[in-house]
């Protein structure tokens, strides 16, 4: 039985986290099968979205393996996890996370990874590292500071208290606030709208944050790189017609 469901609609891909009997954990059978759909990623995805079943996102790591056997197998646990958030993080489309009722531990670091996270204003962001006794992993130490700041990121992850989404939201955790229930529908329109920017412009502004903000001299030599590489496509074309013409462009990634 997959624990996972994907819906391809107009270039967008919807995976649903589906294990909703355990809330969505992020077990390591569940990260295979969204690797397993994201890589290699189909030539006609432009954007995906991720949510949960029955409106929760994910409780995150599946806590009742843990702890693994030996600290051999935490190794290779925690290389599984970098391989999965480094998948999504590293995807060269618009990446949206929807966000209901709670996403808890390395859910958040999914999350995290994505480029717009919209939430429901009742959802929370649960950090229970230090309840537990563990680190924070699915890459926060590295995708929270990026969002919220290093000192805010290091007061939350100790506290391990909830974050409301409306905080989230002033936090800069989270793009949208939006009414219960409506965040996979704006996280759609969110994903529909980016998906028609032109690709090469995405994959490229993304491949060039992937490791956080470059300095000075990194980003004249990203931003050379991706103009030889651009400015020569039938999409820069298009959208400097389409500029001139007053018109929305229609991008094609060629």
């Amino acid at each position: 039985m997959s624990l996972i469901r994907t819906e391809l609609a107009a270039g967008i891909l919807t995976i649903t986290l589906d294990e909703p009997a355990r809330r969505n954990p992020l077990s390591a059978d569940m990260r295979a099968e969204i690797s397993a759909v994201l890589f290699p990623l189909p030539a006609e995805v432009r954007a995906v979205v991720f949510t949960g079943a029955d409106s929760v996102f994910s409780a995150g790591g599946d806590l009742a393996s843990m702890p693994p056997e030996s600290p051999e197998a935490s190794d290779e646990r925690m290389v599984a996890v970098a391989d999965f958030i480094r998948l999504v993080a590293g995807l060269p489309v618009v990446t949206v996370a929807a966000v209901e009722k709670a996403a808890a531990g390395a859910s958040v670091g999914l999350a995290c990874a994505c480029d717009v996270i919209v939430a429901g204003r009742s959802a929370q962001f649960l950090l229970p590292f230090t309840r537990l006794g563990i680190v924070p992993d699915g890459g926060l130490l590295a995708l929270l500071p990026a969002r919220v700041g290093l000192a805010r990121a290091r007061r939350l992850m100790i506290a391990g208290d909830p974050v409301r989404a409306e905080d989230g939201a002033a936090y800069g955790l989270v793009d949208h606030l939006v009414e219960d229930g409506a965040a996979l529908s704006t996280a759609a329109e969110v994903a529909a709208r980016l998906a028609a920017r032109a690709p090469g412009s995405v994959r490229a502004i993304k491949q060039a944050l992937s490791v956080g903000a470059p300095s000075l001299e990194e980003a004249f030599a990203a931003e050379a790189a991706g103009q030889r590489a651009l400015f020569f496509t039938a999409d820069f074309r298009e959208g400097k017609a389409a500029f001139f013409d007053k018109r929305s462009p229609e991008f094609t990634g060629e």
